[in-house]
């Protein structure tokens, strides 16, 4: 019969860094009392259920270093390059990508890194003085529908047409997904290349978080 899970409310501070610290508290030298480590996880003084969500982590973390070890041996596989390069560019973590395969986050940037997949920029984002774009991501004939990297939004964008050219080279009228999902527009040498995408089969509908609204290519 299936072991029932410890269900969390939603003001219940049960997040693993934080279960792991209260785990640590109760085992240390001296340790807290079962009350605090109650109080520390937000949660009702109740000790049978403080156990269960401790022993939960435990064999959670137990579980997931068989795996990571498990695959510390294994090459990537293709599901797995497909896996990183959808979450990655959706806007996930590389922190979060590699707890989620039982990877390294090493093993996720050299994949990103190995097939030319822009990073995302942390901090407060600079609209008027975007990042580079790596040079051998850099291109400047995109087709309609196509799948890019904006440098400007951080984000994941689609050609919807060619805007005309300046004395640098091709406009391109984009629709910028992710939090933004809005029509802009941005010279070709602030726009990535993904020819991964085309690779791997992976289509707007897979990638993109928001929806495009009903427009019209020109």
């Amino acid at each position: 019969m299936a072991k029932r899970r410890v269900k969390k409310k939603e003001y219940e501070k049960l997040d693993d860094a934080n279960i792991d610290r209260v785990s640590n508290l109760l085992m240390g030298k001296p340790p807290i009392t079962k009350k605090k480590a109650c109080e520390l996880l937000n949660i009702s003084y109740n000790t049978t259920r403080l156990n269960k969500i401790i022993e939960e982590y435990e064999e959670t973390k137990a579980y997931r270093k068989k795996l990571y070890d498990s695959n510390k041996r294994k090459p990537v596989t293709d599901y797995e390059v497909k896996q990183i390069v959808l979450d990655y560019l959706k806007g996930e973590s590389m922190s979060s990508i590699a707890k989620n395969l039982y990877r390294s986050t090493n093993v996720i940037k050299n994949v990103l890194k190995k097939y030319s997949i822009p990073q995302h920029k942390a901090g407060r984002l600079h609209y008027q003085n975007p990042e580079l774009i790596p040079e051998e991501a850099l291109c400047e004939d995109y087709e309609t529908g196509e799948l890019v990297w904006s440098a400007r939004y951080n984000c994941i964008a689609e050609i919807m047409f060619n805007n005309g050219i300046d004395k640098y080279g091709p406009i391109y009228n984009i629709w910028v997904y992710g939090k933004f999902n809005e029509r802009a527009y941005q010279p070709w040498y602030e726009l990535g290349s993904l020819p991964i995408l085309k690779e791997l089969g992976i289509k707007a509908k897979d990638i993109t978080i928001t929806n495009r609204l009903d427009l019209e290519y020109k």
